[in-house]
C-alpha cells in the first residue's frame, strides 16, 4: 500500500499555481505543512477559471492564428504531467505507476506523460480503454512511439478485459486518469464506468491530468461516476467545473500548468 500523501503536506510541491497561471509560491522547508492561512488564501484566490467552449476555443487559436501543432502542446503538456507524477512518487518513494488512458488527446496527453516516466526509469503499465484502431491523429502518434520503446501496454476495451487490470492496483502506487477530457457531456458507461469504480476504491494516489474524468467540466456535476483524484493538473487555467457542486471534492489540489498558449489568449 503506498504512503498516504495528504493535502496538508502541499509544502512539498511549491509550483501549485492558481488560476490563469499566477504562481503561489509557498517555498520548500522540510515536511512543514501549510498552515491554515494559507489554505484560505489559496481557496479564495482560486477565482480565475475558463469554461470549457473558451478553453476548446484558446486551443484552436493557439494552433491555427499563432502556428502552434497540436502535438507541441500535447507533449507540453505530458511533460508538465509527468513532472508532478516525478514527484508524487518521490514523496511516496515508489518507482511504480498505472496509467489509464481514453481514446481521445486526453489519452494522447498520457502516452505521453508514460514515455517520459519510462525514461525516468519509472515501472509504467499503461491500460487503453480503446481499441488501437480507435486511436487518431497526434494520440496515435504518440501510441506508435511508446509501443517501439516497449512501454508495456494492455488493452482494455471490453468488460472481459476488466480482470487485466485489478491486480496492478495492488503493485502501483500511483494511478494516472487520462480517460476523459474537458469535452465529456454524457454519462459514463460500460468499461469506462467500471474502470472508475475500481480507481476510486483503490488505496493508490491518483494523479487526474486536465480533468478528474466524469467531471463535467463547466457545471462541477459527476456525469454518472467521476474519478476522485488527489491531484489534478490542469493545462492553460482551471475549469469552471472545478469550483462548482462536486468540483472542489473530486480534483483534489489543482496544479494549472503552462503549456505554452499564447498569454493574450488566456487574458
Amino acid at each position: 500500500m503506498p504512503a498516504a500523501l495528504p493535502l496538508g503536506r502541499l509544502s512539498r510541491y511549491p509550483e501549485i499555481c492558481l488560476p490563469g497561471g499566477r504562481q503561489a509560491n509557498f517555498g520548500i522547508k522540510g515536511t512543514a505543512v501549510f498552515s491554515l492561512l494559507s489554505i484560505y488564501f489559496i481557496v479564495k484566490t482560486m477565482t480565475k477559471s475558463y469554461p470549457s467552449s473558451k478553453l476548446k476555443e484558446i486551443d484552436r487559436r493557439a494552433q491555427e492564428e499563432y502556428g502552434i501543432p497540436g502535438i507541441v502542446l500535447m507533449e507540453n503538456a505530458g511533460i508538465k504531467a509527468s513532472e508532478i507524477a516525478l514527484k508524487l512518487l518521490a514523496a511516496m518513494k515508489s518507482r511504480k505507476a498505472i496509467i489509464f488512458c481514453g481514446p481521445g488527446n486526453n489519452g494522447g496527453d498520457s502516452f505521453v506523460i508514460a514515455r517520459h516516466l519510462f525514461n525516468n526509469k519509472v515501472m509504467v503499465k499503461v491500460f487503453v480503454l480503446a481499441s488501437e484502431k480507435r486511436l487518431k491523429g497526434d494520440s496515435l502518434i504518440n501510441y506508435l512511439i511508446l509501443k517501439k520503446m516497449g512501454v508495456c501496454i494492455i488493452e482494455v476495451a471490453q468488460d472481459k478485459d476488466i480482470k487485466k487490470i485489478k491486480s496492478s492496483f495492488s503493485e502501483s502506487s500511483l494511478v494516472v486518469d487520462a480517460i476523459f477530457g474537458i469535452g465529456l457531456n454524457k454519462r459514463v458507461e460500460g468499461v469506462f464506468e467500471k474502470v472508475i469504480n475500481l480507481i476510486n476504491k483503490s488505496a493508490s494516489v491518483v494523479l487526474s491530468v486536465d480533468i478528474p474524468s466524469g467531471l463535467n467540466a463547466d457545471t462541477g456535476d459527476i456525469l454518472g461516476v467521476c474519478v476522485k483524484a488527489h491531484t489534478t493538473v490542469t493545462f492553460g487555467a482551471a475549469k469552471n467545473g472545478f469550483y462548482k457542486q462536486f468540483g472542489p471534492k473530486m480534483t483534489g489540489r489543482v496544479v494549472v500548468a503552462d503549456i505554452s498558449l499564447p498569454k493574450k489568449l488566456l487574458n
